[in-house]
This record gives structure tokens, C-alpha cells and sequence, in this order.
């Protein structure tokens, strides 16, 4: 398991910043967690797993709705 900063999750998912606090606040995408201080980071396990369920839906494939 690691911790994925900002940019790693941009860079690894494809989307802007605005684009994942947005969907985050719809219950779409992962929160990160607190780390030290103010400092957030994301579950790799967990943006991994959500990249898996949009390969899913795009397959045709039954994903569990998973509320983040």
C-alpha cells in the first residue's frame, strides 16, 4: 500500500484538480486522508480500485455501487 500525492493522482487517473474535489464531493471518487499536519494523500489501493470500476462500466461489466 502507498500514498499518492495530488499530482500522482492527476497524473495517474488523467483528470484536473477541480475535477476530482468535484467528484469527491459527490460521492464519486476517493477522499484522501489525513497524513501529517494539513497534508492529504490518497490510497493507491483505492484510486486503483475506482480506475477499475470505470474499466468496468465502460466494458459493460456489473460494478457494485460503491460510495466513497
Amino acid at each position: 500500500m502507498r500514498f499518492l500525492r495530488l499530482s500522482e493522482v492527476q497524473e495517474r487517473v488523467g483528470l484536473g484538480r477541480t475535477s476530482i474535489y468535484k467528484m469527491m464531493g459527490e460521492g464519486k471518487f476517493p477522499k484522501p486522508v489525513n497524513t501529517l499536519g494539513r497534508n492529504v494523500a490518497w490510497l493507491d489501493s483505492e484510486v486503483d480500485e475506482w480506475m477499475m470500476d470505470r474499466i468496468d462500466e465502460k466494458r459493460g461489466l456489473s460494478v457494485p455501487k460503491i460510495k466513497y
